[in-house]
């Protein structure tokens, strides 16, 4: 039974082991993760939590066997970070791809409710016509409107809104006039 005892390794020389394995095997690993992953910080995260590993089962440590344990290890996690990335690149191009469609499908929506705007307003009246064009087109004040054609503000008010209210009808927009 003291021969068993003696042969098997105790905390102290396991910890010290580890500690001399540690200082000659980090720079190692260090630059096969490296040689993986061409991002450093990452490659020292990788190689911390793979020798956190070894340490919480320091119990099962066996110097013999440790230096292909940690390269498998490290190796495991740098591939796992590189299908991560993968996946997370796809998914993102995915959905950058979505919202450009998106874009164009919003885009080609409103220039054709522009262009159906438009048209509405070509076959409105005459002086309505000319009223929301220099509104809305030329983004001219009401009073500029009223002076260049001889109304009170008040009666570019009312063409607007007989302008705007015929879009709205087309539109099929509910508006609720304030009362």
């Amino acid at each position: 039974m003291a021969r068993e005892k003696s042969e098997m390794p105790t905390d102290d020389s396991r910890k010290r082991d580890f500690e001399v394995f540690f200082r000659e095997s980090y720079s190692c690993l260090y630059y096969y993760a490296l040689h993986l992953i061409p991002d450093p910080e990452l490659c020292k995260d990788i190689l911390g939590e793979s020798y956190f590993y070894l340490w919480q089962h320091i119990g099962e440590f066996r110097p013999d066997t440790a230096l292909t344990y940690m390269y498998t290890h490290v190796h495991n996690l740098c591939i796992d970070h590189i299908r991560r990335t993968k996946r997370q690149a796809a998914h993102t191009a995915s959905y950058l791809h979505m919202l450009q469609e998106w874009n164009a499908d919003e885009r080609r929506e409103s220039e054709q409710r522009i262009a159906t705007i438009m048209e509405l307003i070509a076959r409105m009246p005459a002086l309505t016509r000319t009223v929301m064009e220099k509104c809305y087109i030329e983004k001219k004040l009401y009073r500029e409107v009223a002076q260049e054609v001889n109304l009170t503000e008040s009666g570019v008010r009312k063409h607007v809104m007989k302008g705007l209210d015929i879009i709205r009808r087309f539109f099929s927009v509910k508006y609720k006039k304030r009362q």
